[in-house]
């Protein structure tokens, strides 16, 4: 993870285009082997009993039964390759928490690292395809549809059921857990969470005589659109033309459809459906207003006019006064010391006119390769990872981000506080307050949301990159998807 952890959510267009057809025609899926079965090497506890599965929105098939684990030679342990770096950017301490707190408690698995090359996402759908994939690995909502639609993932399902209890399960936060189940499958484990929340440049706000948004949230996009245009007129005023008040970069997925959401339009009729919707009344009331706030008002930024950086590195640059990224405290704030950002504050975004608030919360998991060999122990890996030993002690006290867990995320402000001073100044509790006020969504999906994806990410970078055809565009593309998904 860089600087700028959010911006890996764009649609990855290589996985779904030419890239893609290259890859399907030089690997053949094979056939999975059978392993001779064995013992699993788990410790969990036996779940009290059987659990149940969030409902699907589409008829699903039976879990299958866990799969079998190759035994090693006696005396050897279980290998569980691991391929790090794709989320977080690892430290040697994570290491030393899995050392410490994972291999020392079972003698019987041996996690090999597995450094994450550049063009991963490319790279471990090729060897999912050919089944060399390492073991385990991280995603999230952008790259899941790519591997569910193949049936690459290994269902965590019929683990959830046979090693953990309701009281576990219900320490995960409902949108994360309810998300990573996809068709009839848990795709994995929540690693942690990310919620895209507006960050302000205080000390630029104080400059130009523009209060910061309410912060009980009790705002609207016609409040948003008046307070960036406030404040990108008083720093033209003062000769400061190469800013702009604010930043929503539109032609990322992430930041376009929360926004369709809250003017009352959808993206897809319903998860997993066939007809898109971005051409309907609503769905086009909230697209104009983003293309007229950045390419009829200039109150957001153009990509250009930030030189193409992500949010986080434009506000540090000074390029833009506040924007809706994803929330990263620690990370941010180790990257804004001594900069023109160095005083920030973090607000809920606003409501649309219809009263309804939404943002993206993302499905961030540890995953485990369908053809694994050892998929019991990498079970437990993930299993752990994603428990509160290394969610304290790695995801929150390392790298500074929000875990999955609610037992831990009661604490999470004051970790933050404590290891960055700075951010007593910063209001945190938005973080808090977006997780209990549930507004945090998953991704919309489409049925055949690889065929979508190759229609509409051009269609954003033409509408909000370059900017020669307004949102009205979309009417023909939702037909051109329609088409796609029959």
């Amino acid at each position: 993870m860089g600087s700028e952890p959010i911006s890996r959510r764009k649609f990855l267009i290589a996985s779904t285009a030419t890239g893609l057809a290259a890859v399907l025609a030089a690997c053949a899926p094979k056939e999975a082997t059978t392993a001779p079965a064995a013992e699993a090497p788990t410790t969990a506890p036996a779940a009290e009993g059987p659990t149940t599965a969030p409902a699907a929105e589409e008829p699903t098939k039976q879990a299958e039964a866990p799969a079998t684990t190759s035994k090693p030679a006696a005396g050897e342990p279980y290998t569980v390759r691991f391929l790090s770096g794709a989320g977080i950017d690892y430290r040697a301490s994570f290491y030393k928490v899995l050392q410490e707190e994972f291999e020392s408690n079972h003698p019987d698995i041996k996690v090999q690292v597995e450094p994450c090359p550049e063009g991963w996402e490319q790279k471990i759908l090729t060897e999912m395809i050919a089944g060399t994939a390492p073991d385990v690995f991280e995603a999230w909502g952008n790259i899941f549809y790519n591997w569910v639609e193949r049936d690459l993932l290994l269902d965590c399902q019929p683990y959830v059921d046979a090693t953990m209890t309701q009281e576990e399960i219900a320490d995960y936060t409902e949108f994360q857990w309810e998300g990573l189940f996809m068709r009839g499958k848990r795709v994995g484990m929540p690693s942690y969470i990310n919620i895209v929340t507006l960050t302000c440049n205080v000390a630029a706000f104080d400059e130009y005589g523009v209060p910061l948004p309410p912060e009980d949230g009790e705002w609207d996009h016609d409040d948003y659109r008046e307070m960036v245009g406030a404040l990108t007129e008083a720093a033209r005023s003062k000769g400061n033309n190469s800013i702009c008040g604010g930043l929503i970069p539109c032609w990322e997925w992430y930041s376009l459809w929360n926004h369709i959401h809250m003017f009352g339009g959808k993206v897809v009729d319903q998860k997993y459906g066939k007809k898109c919707l971005l051409g309907e009344p609503e769905a086009q009331e909230g697209l104009k207003w983003l293309y007229d706030l950045e390419f009829v008002d200039n109150y957001n930024a153009q990509p250009e006019q930030v030189e193409r950086k992500g949010g986080r590195q434009a506000l540090n640059a000074g390029l833009i006064i506040c924007n809706e990224d994803g929330t990263y405290p620690k990370t941010f704030d180790e990257s804004a010391e001594g900069g023109p950002c160095e005083h920030w504050d973090l607000r809920h975004v606003p409501k649309g006119p219809t009263g309804i608030r939404s943002t993206l919360g993302t499905t961030d998991a540890w995953s485990i390769a369908k053809q694994s060999k050892n998929p019991d122990a990498a079970w437990t890996l993930v299993r752990f990872m994603s428990g509160p030993v290394y969610q304290a002690k790695a995801v929150v006290a390392e790298a500074g981000f929000i875990p999955a867990l609610k037992s831990l995320q009661v604490g999470f402000i004051a970790k933050m506080r404590e290891l960055r001073p700075n951010m007593n100044n910063v209001r945190l509790e938005t973080i808090t307050e977006v997780l209990d006020w549930g507004y945090a969504e998953d991704t919309p999906w489409f049925d055949k949301q690889a065929a979508a994806v190759d229609l509409i990410v051009p269609a954003l970078e033409k509408v909000f990159m370059v900017g020669d055809v307004g949102p009205e565009y979309f009417i023909d593309i939702a037909k051109q998807v329609d088409a796609a998904q029959a």
